[in-house]
């Protein structure tokens, strides 16, 4: 057999001579072997470690493969690499770029060994969140929207891993600064004002409109203000105080009673999404003998779903006999299995509170975009449900 004079060459032999006499390849080097073939075989360049990888590997499978008739131990010695190494940009770099529709990006150059890292710390792709980022694979860098991220922790995120800082991000990061400082004239808010809710920082066009749909209730115009944006500003003294005065939108309520004191003060609707993984007949008849120890009417109560004919749990029995089975117009609390139905959306506006007793994220995707964006979803339980990446769930 001719020497072969280049690592490639003895690769690409060897890969194919083991493909034609199997040789025995280790299950942990099937998957590099193959990808490194791929790489060589179409002419990509490799990096120094990856050139370092392969002769490992021909070096651990010599002896077998010269068993199996290709002898390659000889060539190894003085054999040399064909082609150039790929050298990789490990540039880190952070800098401000306005595209052609006006928008403003924030974007960042770095190693794919940083991309853990950076998911962890910075980088929040939610569903229904605007909290986006995307990889422009033309000019490899990730492009961030400028007024969704916090740029602190973005500049702070630059310094501890040495990235170089544009003056374009500089410049942007003294501005935000600025607004920051001068929030107070700037971000909304509500507060009470005698025996009424007020906006801050809000248009004539916006006030008119929130009068016009007040009811009087200060906890129920809390709520509504929040559902426009305006947080709370005063000192937190109930439980609908402390959710208005929280930029977060899920809380959790250990018991029954706790839920029933927050439905007194408030004249809308409340939507309860079952987990249908839950005894849901248990639940129900806790759920109305809670209802009924803290003057609940259950008229006020609507079960909104019934079980098929061949179950004979006797939920439909138990559902007429509790009285709680009635017109939908009459009702106030609407439970629903898994998910609600329909024409309850017809005017989503009334439902003030939603509330689920699921322990992790619904499965049911509508269901999911609807407790992500309604502006209190409280989860009803004992254990308190498990958090989502970037989103916190509130004790009240």
């Amino acid at each position: 057999m001719s020497k072969i004079i280049y690592f490639e060459d003895i690769f690409l032999q060897f890969y194919i001579h083991d493909e034609n006499h199997t040789i025995g390849i280790q299950y942990q080097d099937r998957s590099p072997l193959e990808s490194f073939y791929m790489k060589l075989s179409t002419g990509q360049a490799i990096t120094q470690n990856q050139a370092n990888y392969i002769i490992k590997i021909l070096e651990k499978y010599k002896n077998l493969s010269k068993l199996t008739g290709f002898d390659y131990e000889g060539d190894l010695t003085n054999a040399s690499w064909k082609n150039n190494f790929r050298v990789l940009d490990l540039t880190k770099k952070i800098y401000v770029e306005k595209r052609e529709d006006g928008q403003l990006e924030i974007c960042l150059k770095f190693p794919y060994q940083l991309k853990t890292e950076f998911d962890k710390e910075i980088d929040i792709n939610l569903p229904g969140s605007n909290r986006v980022s995307h990889w422009d694979h033309e000019n490899k860098v990730r492009r961030l929207r400028l007024y969704d991220f916090n740029l602190i922790n973005l500049y702070e995120f630059a310094v501890k891993h040495s990235f170089v800082i544009d003056e374009t991000f500089m410049c942007a990061l003294a501005d935000i600064e600025e607004i920051w400082q001068n929030q107070e004239e700037i971000l909304p808010f509500s507060t009470i004002a005698g025996s009424q809710v007020l906006l801050g920082n809000s248009s004539t066009e916006t006030d008119e409109w929130f009068k016009s749909h007040t009811s009087g209730i200060i906890e129920n115009d809390l709520l509504l203000a929040k559902s426009m944006g305006f947080i709370y500003k005063g000192k937190p003294k109930t439980a609908i105080q402390k959710i208005v005065a929280s930029s977060e939108n899920s809380f959790w309520v250990k018991n029954n009673s706790d839920l029933f004191n927050i439905f007194k003060n408030i004249n809308g609707k409340v939507c309860v999404v079952l987990d249908r993984t839950s005894n849901t007949l248990s639940w129900l008849k806790q759920f109305v003998h809670s209802a009924d120890e803290n003057g609940i009417s259950r008229d006020d109560i609507r079960v909104c779903f019934r079980e098929n004919k061949d179950a004979n749990t006797g939920l439909n029995e138990w559902i007429k006999l509790a009285g709680v089975g009635g017109k939908i117009d009459e009702g106030r609390i609407f439970i629903f299995e898994h998910k609600p139905a329909k024409w309850l959306f017809k005017d989503p506006k009334d439902i003030k509170i939603v509330v689920t007793n699921n322990l992790y994220p619904h499965t049911s995707q509508a269901t999911k975009d609807w407790l992500d964006s309604h502006p209190c979803v409280i989860y009803l339980g004992d254990i308190k449900p498990s958090e989502q990446r970037g989103k916190k769930i509130v004790e009240l």
